[in-house]
């Protein structure tokens, strides 16, 4: 046995030196041939009044109104290398970090964001370009609702939250490696309803920006002919999964054990039948069948423990259509599906039977995707996030 070990022990040692060089040449070979660069922001906004903690109902007795924030990016300029990259007009992507202070910290806190960003232009003229962008991440670090000791925040009830960026932007090359912009954008965060209560912190910002070329490579862009798309029509059905809080609203319990709650199941499929019309875009439609436990909850009290109520199984069903939009980068799709429920148990605290999707999914093993979605009404409050996995047909 110990001579086992000791050969592995050698043949790691022999062998690791190799993994290292041949990690530190595709490296160095990534470095000589690729653009990067990093990019440091500053936002200053307004939080949109959505709640009753951001109209006044906080310890200031004053409106959440104003916000600053700042972020630094670290990013792949691409040069054309796939067809893609040459169709979205030879966009940004990678990693970034977000902070906002409000001007009420002690009961918001100071999140801290971690995301994923894409850019890229509507039209380039020369060295400017008009461009959007999108940002999709977790954010951390809240003082979120606490039932005794932060009760007025009712619009962040978890230390997470998600976070979503959208925005414009107009940025011109001032030298070689430099870039400014100045644009506008929107940020949203919500837990997707995996803690209560939770209304959600919507913003909006103006956004001046620097970017610089950390190292010296060539940022000239690849032009190859585009092949002639071939239209054709897809069907996508995946099965989706989640869970959502419901608070409980008697007082026969303490004010932890209300709020703490119960989590009820969701899921379902969803089947969609889209036409791709070009390397960018799907559009479609397409139905959902789902359950959701949280319609017509009915919660009992056992020895001062919450004990959910069970229900008929179609008391808890739901059938919904929506128009489908899908936005195409290469393996991954942004999702855009506004619904409309066309069947659900009538009860006195349904959502609106008009709600929104947004989400995104990654393709691999050519025809399968793993998605994640929040599902939303009004445009702005959570109803609960949806983990998907599936399979795409092609005709």
């Amino acid at each position: 046995m110990k001579e086992k070990v000791k050969i592995i022990l050698l043949i790691f040692v022999l062998i690791q030196p190799m993994v290292l060089k041949a990690q530190q040449t595709k490296l160095d070979s990534f470095l000589a041939h690729t653009p990067i660069f990093i990019r440091g922001s500053f936002q200053n906004g307004c939080v949109i009044p959505t709640n009753e903690f951001i109209r006044g109902q906080n310890l200031l007795k004053d409106t959440i109104d104003s916000y600053n924030s700042i972020s630094f990016l670290l990013l792949k300029q691409t040069k054309g290398d796939k067809l893609w990259e040459q169709v979205y007009g030879y966009p940004v992507f990678g990693i970034g970090i977000y902070s906002a202070l409000f001007n009420e910290t002690k009961e918001l806190g100071v999140p801290i964001s971690v995301y994923g960003f894409f850019s890229a232009p509507f039209v380039r003229i020369n060295k400017l370009s008009f461009n959007y962008e999108l940002g999709l991440g977790l954010a951390f670090n809240w003082n979120s609702f606490d039932p005794v000791e932060n009760p007025n925040n009712i619009a962040i009830s978890a230390e997470q939250s998600t976070y979503i960026e959208a925005g414009l932007n107009l940025e011109y090359r001032v030298a070689r490696r430099y870039y400014l912009s100045a644009g506008y954008g929107f940020y949203h965060f919500s837990n997707g309803k995996l803690k209560l209560p939770n209304k959600g912190l919507n913003t909006k910002a103006v956004k001046f920006s620097m970017r610089y070329q950390l190292n010296n490579v060539s940022s000239s862009f690849i032009k190859r002919g585009v092949p002639k798309f071939e239209k054709h029509f897809e069907w996508d059905i995946d099965v989706y999964g989640g869970v959502k809080n419901v608070i409980y609203k008697g007082g026969d319990v303490d004010i932890i054990t209300k709020y703490e709650g119960v989590y009820y199941p969701v899921y379902g499929i969803n089947n969609t039948f889209s036409r791709s019309l070009n390397y960018k875009s799907k559009v479609g439609f397409g139905f959902s069948i789902g359950y959701n436990g949280a319609i017509n909850a009915q919660i009992a009290v056992e020895e001062g423990e919450l004990d959910p109520v069970g229900q008929p199984f179609g008391h808890h069903l739901d059938v919904n259509i929506y128009p489908s939009y899908e936005l195409v980068v290469d393996r991954l799709a942004f999702v855009l599906q506004p619904g409309l429920y066309i069947y659900r148990k009538k009860t006195s605290e349904l959502t609106p039977g008009f709600y929104q999707r947004i989400g995104v999914k990654y393709h691999f093993l050519k025809d399968y995707f793993l998605g994640v979605s929040l599902r939303a009404f009004h445009f702005r409050e959570s109803d609960f996030i949806e983990w998907n996995i599936g399979r795409r047909v092609k005709w």
